[in-house]
């Protein structure tokens, strides 16, 4: 049986405005009413704000969120980047988006370090979000990666744990005077307490087992040695590796291979 070509062309309209309406309401998110309020009952957890407040509304739900969010770090030392939103008729503007952004920060603390957290603000077309209207999402939380030059070396701080990536190949970090200054005052820090310190070497997987274990201890022997040169007593510092047998990235580019080419100190107080 052949379809006259009037029914074809009036399917292919229907469909097409069937796209349009589904990407316009559930991709972008430009509908108002029903749009905005399936973007708010559907992400419970997620920081949501009410019109021109800087901080949150309670959410029961936001440890959850937040332990997930904390889950989804990826590679050590990348920065969360919290960008806060705000409409051109909110009081405060950028300003308003900024205070936003630093409240969702506060609320991660001290679970992720603040010193690698970036704050920024966002004019955002009118959304739904109004005097009176149900809370809405008023932030965006992306990760910014850590990019180094194969000869740079890295200090990347945790709650507890101070984590050193070091140049291809190198096992000495005496020669970088950020790093020396760091320990030192993380030593002027710990000096008069009980604090003790376990330092684990960490290579990529460029050589053999056996080199890679006999490096990630250098390494380790060489933070000791800055240790012990700014008062910690040897009784206070533990030191072993783990070769290349705990990457915390993929081995198959350089990146990764950075990465995974660390000292872990964990602080035991």
């Amino acid at each position: 049986m052949k379809i006259p070509l009037w029914l074809i062309g009036l399917l292919f309209a229907g469909y097409t405005a069937w796209c349009i309406n589904y990407w316009h309401c559930n991709v972008c998110h430009c509908c108002d009413g029903a749009a905005a309020a399936t973007t708010a009952t559907e992400t419970s957890g997620v920081p949501l704000f009410n019109w021109n407040s800087e901080k949150p509304v309670d959410d029961p739900k936001f440890p959850d969120w937040k332990k997930d969010l904390l889950a989804t770090k990826g590679h050590q030392g990348d920065t969360l980047v919290i960008t806060g939103f705000y409409r051109a008729n909110e009081a405060g503007g950028e300003k308003l988006a900024l205070a936003r952004a630093a409240s969702i920060r506060d609320m991660l603390d001290p679970a992720f370090p603040a010193n690698r957290i970036k704050l920024a603000a966002k004019l955002v077309d009118d959304d739904g979000l109004a005097e009176g209207s149900a809370p809405m999402i008023s932030s965006d939380l992306t990760w910014l990666k850590m990019v180094l030059k194969k000869e740079d070396s890295a200090i990347i701080e945790s709650d507890q744990d101070v984590i050193l990536l070091f140049p291809y190949n190198s096992t000495e970090k005496e020669s970088d005077p950020k790093v020396d200054a760091y320990l030192k005052n993380l030593c002027e820090k710990h000096k008069a307490t009980t604090a003790t310190f376990s330092v684990v070497g960490h290579t990529d997987d460029v050589g053999s087992d056996e080199s890679n274990m006999a490096f990630g201890a250098a390494r380790a022997k060489s933070v000791e040695r800055i240790l012990r040169s700014n008062g910690i007593a040897a009784n206070r510092i533990t030191t072993n590796s783990k070769g290349e047998t705990e990457p915390v990235a993929p081995n198959d580019n350089e990146e990764g291979r950075h990465q995974n080419r660390r000292v872990v100190i964990t602080v035991n107080r």
